[in-house]
């Protein structure tokens, strides 16, 4: 039997034994045929003022710190294996689990009343620890248009998550994302509100189902005018309601979330993680939120320091607690105690945060099952059906923008390819994948996918080290250009053009995202050039993008023979990109996001509602280049067949059918997309919506008949005194391929 075994069984018979002794004592706590509301209500009343403040209060140490700063009473910790550890730390799932169960095992003896501490940590495209799996951005897993395919990579990310110990992570990301110059956008779903809500819901109910918390963030509106990251917000109460809250209540409602995290900005002057209506009217009374609610990380010090709304932190964390905010994190304010006792936060108030968070603790079954088996651990993450479902990922998010036939290049058809750019052999993973020291596992790279993939067939040479492009572009049959743009939390973007940039080259092995302390070189290249200088080649040249947003290709894009948008596609993602431009898969991928011609156009999204007088500027007609929805294929698809009751019950969802085939000579994926219109209202509503969507694999000459579900629910809208209701009338309702194509329509009358 293992140490922390055997310290848990004695402590659960020692806790057995006083609760057989009778009496009005029985550690009622203890009894886990007790539902966890009445175990939670029997510890609190246990517990002392210094006790229940630990339970909500967090710690974040790194490394160098842990073992003289480590205060193992606090209730929650960041884990060690978290993706931003510095140091000390290996990386293999087994060590990652015995560590994590070593400060558990603290946290239960340090309390007198076992209770153990809720590990957390991040989630955004993978568990996030060490070399667990690495799964394409969250932009890139919206692109799919597949919230199914999501499910299932929510699932194996909680159960990568529970192998070493984690319960608890601070995504998904969703908010809606409307002005790309945010540098966060990749961490998003997009501008739409129900692509957002449904990939939410999918990853948090896979999440929770597995036995780990989600929180869903930035808790709301979380980049302002500009842009901007965690601006003061602007929108209307009318948006906020219609746009920017309605994915949280899906993943609350319908997905089960049991926390979210408060944003940095202000929301009608009021910072988030203070803000009453946002917290308690809306967040818990009305959506009925029953866990609890966390600051961002410093985001309590904002409230005083940047937003000027209390004169210290301890104010600020008083003010942000009375208000619905239960966990401060990154480090509590150790006065929290004395805030209580000067009754600057009320005992109420604090048990109401406490009671919550033991809940929670009593739904995981951290006090029966406090520990993970680390041998156990290394069997299931990253095992060879997790890389399967990444490089799945990566094949169904990638989406072609455009392609003049170039695509796909079979193998044998050249005898050259020439690889370009600063992203042609690096792991472009995106935000949240280890900026210090990197994910450490063994993913594969563009040009190494390009590499294997024309094995035999075909020489596939990399541009490194400053070379210059013309003498080995003119030599190659066809020239693979992989470009790099500056976005990420803290780098929002004015610019939409490709930057000039350093790329890192290895000086024996070339390009590498890891160097591994080898001497390295970097070169500075104007990537905008470079591009031009390759079609002035004459070659046919292919850019696969590497970005979470949006990047200006008007320069460019009509003297290149296509564009593969590869989004950041995670571990696998040099393999699906080859597997892509070499024809074995087909691309299906679909924008979730509308591509602006010039920054200008910003911000940019579909789903506008109708103006006074137009809709274009004196340079152009105001609409996309791509519009949201848009996707290329290697076949075609026909749209034949389409219905729509012509009268809806009211709760009742409306069904639609259309038929689709594919009249090409491959098989490939459509997304077929429903958008519906309320024809007449009592308030301006957009000019349409996306209602439904599923993405259907079909055979050559195969035809189906696609079925979708409308809830009731979507026919509904906030009214001129902001009651949520429907009115009754004509919708128009349309399915297309994309936001901009229709391809059959009809009306409904919704009573």
């Amino acid at each position: 039997m293992k140490k922390t075994e055997g310290i848990a069984v004695v402590l659960s018979l020692l806790f057995l034994l006083f609760a057989c002794n009778g009496g009005e004592d029985r550690m009622r706590y203890r009894d886990s045929s007790l539902s966890p509301e009445e175990r939670a209500e029997d510890l609190l009343s246990r517990m002392s003022l210094e006790e229940k403040v630990s339970q909500i209060s967090a710690q974040l140490l790194f490394f160098n710190e842990y073992e003289s700063g480590r205060d193992y009473t606090k209730g929650h910790v960041r884990n060690k294996g978290h993706f931003l550890w510095e140091g000390g730390v290996s990386n293999d799932p087994a060590s990652v689990a015995e560590q994590i169960n070593e400060d558990t095992r603290r946290s239960v003896e340090a309390s007198r009343w076992g209770i153990p501490v809720l590990q957390h940590g991040e989630a955004l495209h993978g568990a996030q620890w060490g070399n667990a799996t690495c799964f394409p951005q969250s932009i890139g897993m919206a692109a799919t248009f597949d919230d199914s395919l999501y499910h299932e990579v929510g699932r194996t990310v909680a159960e990568e998550l529970r192998a070493v110990g984690v319960r608890q992570v601070y995504a998904p990301v969703v908010n809606v994302t409307r002005d790309q110059r945010w540098g966060r956008c990749q961490e998003s779903y997009g501008e739409d509100v129900l692509l957002n809500s449904r990939m939410g819901v999918a990853y948090v109910k896979a999440l929770e189902e597995g036995g780990v918390v989600a929180t869903p963030k930035h808790f709301v509106d979380n980049y302002g005018e500009g842009g901007h990251d965690s601006y003061a917000s602007t929108t209307s109460w009318r948006v906020l309601r219609e746009v920017y809250l309605e994915p949280f209540r899906a993943c609350i409602q319908e997905g089960g979330a049991r926390s979210v995290m408060a944003a940095y900005n202000s929301v009608d002057g009021v910072p988030a993680s203070c803000n009453p209506r946002l917290l308690k009217s809306i967040l818990k009374d009305e959506w009925g939120l029953d866990g609890y609610v966390v600051s961002d990380y410093g985001g309590v010090e904002i409230a005083s320091g940047g937003h000027g709304v209390a004169p210290t932190e301890e104010e600020a964390l008083a003010l942000c607690l009375e208000n619905g905010l239960d966990i401060q994190l990154a480090n509590t304010s150790s006065a929290l105690v004395d805030l209580v006792k000067e009754g600057k936060v009320s005992m109420e108030t604090l048990d109401e945060s406490v009671r919550r968070v033991l809940k929670v603790k009593f739904e995981l079954g951290l006090f029966e099952n406090p520990y993970v088996d680390p041998q156990a651990a290394a069997g299931i993450v990253r095992s060879e059906e997790h890389r399967q479902l990444a490089y799945e990922s990566a094949c169904k998010a990638m989406t072609l923008l455009k392609n003049d036939g170039i695509l796909p290049l079979k193998p044998g058809s050249v005898r050259k390819i020439g690889v370009f750019g600063p992203s042609a052999d690096v792991l472009n993973l995106g935000d949240y994948s280890g900026g210090r020291g990197g994910w450490r596992g063994d993913g594969v790279t563009p040009f190494q996918g390009l590499r294997k993939a024309f094995e035999g067939s075909a020489e596939v040479v990399l541009n490194t080290r400053g070379q210059e492009v013309r003498p080995l572009a003119s030599s190659c049959d066809v020239l693979f250009f992989f470009p790099s743009i500056t976005e990420e939390e803290g780098s929002d973007r004015s610019s939409f053009k490709l930057p000039s940039c350093h790329m890192e080259s290895n000086r024996e092995e070339g390009p590498a995202m890891i160097v591994d302390g080898r001497e390295s070189l970097e070169v500075e290249i104007d990537q905008e050039k470079m591009v031009r200088d390759l079609v002035a080649t004459g070659k046919p040249v292919v850019v696969v993008l590497h970005n979470g947003a949006v990047v200006d290709i008007s320069d460019w894009v009509d003297g290149v023979a296509a564009v593969l948008e590869a989004w950041y596609p995670g571990e696998q993602g040099g393999r699906a990109i080859a597997d892509i431009v070499t024809g074995k898969r087909c691309p299906g991928g679909r924008l979730p996001i509308s591509w602006p011609r010039s920054i200008g156009q910003n911000p940019m999204y579909y789903s506008i509602k109708p103006s006074g007088r137009g809709y274009g500027y004196v340079e152009n007609d105001g609409r996309p280049l791509y519009p949201f929805g848009y996707g290329l294929s290697y076949t075609t698809f026909e749209y034949s067949g389409f219905w729509v009751s012509e009268e809806l019950g009211k709760d009742q969802p409306l069904k639609v059918s259309v038929t689709v085939t594919n009249t090409g000579t491959v098989e490939g994926d459509e997304v077929v997309q429903v958008y519906i219109h309320d024809e007449l209202a009592s308030v301006a509503r957009p000019l349409k919506e996306l209602a439904a969507f599923k993405r259907v694999t079909l055979a050559p000459g195969e035809s189906r008949t696609v079925e979708l579900e409308i809830p009731y629910r979507s026919f509904a809208m906030w009214d001129a005194d902001m009651h949520f209701r429907v009115e009754e009338g004509w919708f128009k309702v349309w399915a297309g391929r994309n936001a901009d194509d229709v391809a059959a329509e009809g009306r409904v009358y919704v009573k």
